[in-house]
């Protein structure tokens, strides 16, 4: 068993702010986590990558109808509580959308730096492999 090792990204408490009441003017810098794989399983934890990207996309695009929301009545309350919708939802740091798709952006790090890692070690393989063998 080969073990790899990357840097796991991390949206920086994205889904935390966004999930909060409280919505910041910036946003919380990407942290790294360090992990490893197995080489042989690194394929499909790349494909599970991916496949939480798609979600991710599939579940911002459905929300776009929460951040044009019109108000459903004329009374300043509904007005008042259609905008606060409308940015809990939206991608200014903090809101829903900007949540999304700082973790769409964290994990497409993570899946280059695990293809990284592969390359790496592939090099790191055939070099010594190459210093291995005897040239007459």
């Amino acid at each position: 068993m080969a073990l790899i090792g990357f840097d796991a990204i991390t949206a920086g408490g994205a889904a935390g702010a966004a999930i909060g009441s409280g919505l910041s003017s910036t946003g919380p810098a990407p942290t790294t986590t360090k992990m490893q794989v197995d080489l042989a399983e690194a394929p499909k934890l790349i494909q599970g990558l991916k496949d939480a990207i798609e979600k991710l996309q599939e579940a911002y695009r459905e929300s776009e109808a929460l951040r044009v929301t019109p108000s459903p009545g004329k009374d300043p309350y509904s007005g008042g509580a259609t905008d606060v919708i409308k940015k809990s939802s939206g991608n200014e740091a903090g809101g829903y959308g900007w949540a999304n798709l700082e973790a769409q952006k964290a994990l497409q790090k993570t899946i280059e730096n695990i293809e990284k890692s592969i390359s790496d070690y592939s090099e790191t393989d055939s070099l010594a492999r190459d210093s291995l063998t005897t040239k007459d």
